[in-house]
């Protein structure tokens, strides 16, 4: 029988800083740690290569040669995962006599059967660079800990494109995990860091692609196994939320596309929501206390609902765009107030914020740890032996939010809440029910997109009243009959999903 290779796994923490950080960390940071430390420089140039229809890229694999004072190695980094910054991926490393890659050095059998490893490696060419200064910490702590604290600044580029590398990375060479995540927290409390869950390699594929990082929306609902478990269903809704918020808010950071900050908000009153649904059955301090940060955090985000509005209001693809458009002297104003309300909050800085990174170290660690196996009861069980009551639990309030008689716009913004909670409840849970969950939710989900709408009319109203635009006069009553005909359909649409059959 052969010999079964054994598996290097890399595990590190990835950071962005919004400025140099060294100086921070040396004068900050490193009076704090307890232990050995040891500090090295050097200049790293890297080459990426993959075939010319990204065989590698598809397989979730990285190959680079790196080279540093005519010394190379060749590494392939090969499909992990990664949750809330914590990556956890196998990786290969090879010395080279010169800088030409050559995969046919690697052990055979860490490759997947299908691969024709002599064909690959002559279609092989070079896509993209990452070239860094990089400043090396490693640090023996007092408890046997040792791991890496690196410093990487340079660009990732391509013969065309190039973006700023300002990195951030904690890699454990020996000891728990843990211990990174303990680190990380003390550098976000002194430097401006977010986290970060794309590689170097990540931001070198889109520049060979040429297209810039895009906003994603949250899925229908989130894929569940109906056997899972509590503990399993739950550390998939935070895992979601958690990849959700990281994606987007590295898409507003890179491109200020306000779709990305409305989602990146949505994922974070997913991860609320979470938490809310299942702190009763997980009971534990951490949860806890997270649960309570969280609030607290949404609580610097709410503008965001007025800027989600005014894009409504100025979209040229929206529902109110055949008549609002035209209005040359109202649509300014909007663009004022949004960047009025953009520079008075600084996304940018909540990004980069001590509380943000902190709540997704925290939340990134409490999924490593799983202190609630230590309190807890029935984390065990089914997730299914919970969700019926609490689908029916969650119907029940928005019924009670939602009587069977007629609602006027106030009614129905006051129900906003109730009814976005309890479509979360429903985006987490419905994955464990095949049959009926589209009819039932689909009148609700536009139900959840009239209020938004009506949210937006709302604001324009309030500022019609507060300004004098010279068609003040016809631009109220515009409102005023957009919001009656908005509030017929969704009227009718209430109609459909009180009466629809609960799936569950």
């Amino acid at each position: 029988m052969p010999k079964k290779i054994q598996t290097p796994m890399e595990v590190e923490l990835k950071l962005i800083a919004l400025n140099n950080p060294l100086l921070a960390f040396e004068e900050q940071v490193l009076p704090l740690l307890d232990g050995q430390v040891e500090v090295s420089k050097k200049t790293l140039k890297n080459q990426y290569f993959d075939t010319p229809e990204q065989l590698l890229r598809q397989n979730k694999m990285g190959l680079r040669v790196r080279s540093t004072n005519d010394v190379h190695e060749q590494t392939l980094k090969m499909k992990g995962t990664t949750v809330g910054g914590l990556h956890q991926r196998p990786e290969f490393n090879l010395p080279l006599a010169t800088a030409n890659v050559d995969i046919r050095l690697f052990d055979n059998e860490i490759w997947p059967v299908t691969f024709d490893i002599n064909q690959i490696q002559n279609s092989l060419g070079p896509l993209f660079t990452t070239h860094f200064h990089r400043t090396t910490y490693r640090i023996n702590d007092a408890e046997g800990n040792d791991f890496e604290v690196v410093f990487d600044v340079g660009e990732v580029a391509t013969d065309k494109d190039q973006h700023p590398i300002n990195e951030i990375e904690l890699e454990l060479i020996k000891g728990k995990p843990n211990a990174l995540f303990s680190l990380a927290n003390i550098i976000a409390q002194h430097c401006d860091v977010r986290v970060n869950n794309l590689t170097k390699a990540a931001y070198g594929y889109a520049l060979v692609s040429g297209k810039a990082l895009q906003p994603k929306k949250m899925a229908y609902v989130l894929p569940i196994v109906r056997n899972a478990s509590t503990e399993q269903a739950f550390e998939s809704a935070v895992a979601y939320a958690l990849q959700h918020w990281q994606h987007n808010q590295t898409v507003y950071v890179e491109t200020y596309r306000l779709q990305a900050l409305t989602e990146m908000v949505r994922s974070i009153r997913l991860l609320l929501q979470v938490f809310s649904l299942y702190l009763p059955v997980l009971q534990c301090k951490e949860l806890l206390e997270l649960h309570r940060d969280l609030i607290k955090f949404l609580q610097k985000l709410q503008w965001q609902d007025e800027i989600h509005a005014i894009r409504y209001l100025r979209s040229r693809k929206g529902p109110f765009s055949k008549r609002l458009n035209k209005d040359s002297a109202l649509m300014s104003y909007l663009q004022g107030r949004k960047e009025g309300l953009l520079n008075a909050h600084a996304p940018q800085d909540i990004i980069f914020s001590k509380q943000s990174a902190s709540i997704q170290l925290k939340t990134a660690a409490l999924l490593l740890n799983r202190p609630w196996r230590e309190s807890a009861h029935g984390f065990d069980a089914p997730v299914l032996e919970h969700a019926h009551g609490w689908l029916s639990q969650g119907w029940q309030t928005l019924l009670q939010a939602m009587p069977n008689k007629t609602m006027q716009a106030p009614q129905y913004l006051s129900a906003q809440v109730i009814l976005r909670q309890t479509l979360l409840n429903g985006f987490m849970l419905a994955g464990l029910f095949d049959e009926g969950r589209e009819g039932f939710r689909a009148p609700w989900l536009d139900l959840a997109i009239g209020m938004e709408e009506l949210n937006a009319l709302a604001l324009l109203q309030q500022i019609l009243q507060e300004t004098d635009l010279d068609d003040k006069t016809d631009l109220l009553k515009w409102t005023s009959d957009k919001t009656n005909a908005l509030l017929n359909v969704m009227e009718m649409t209430r109609n459909v999903a009180l009466n629809a059959e609960v799936y569950w």
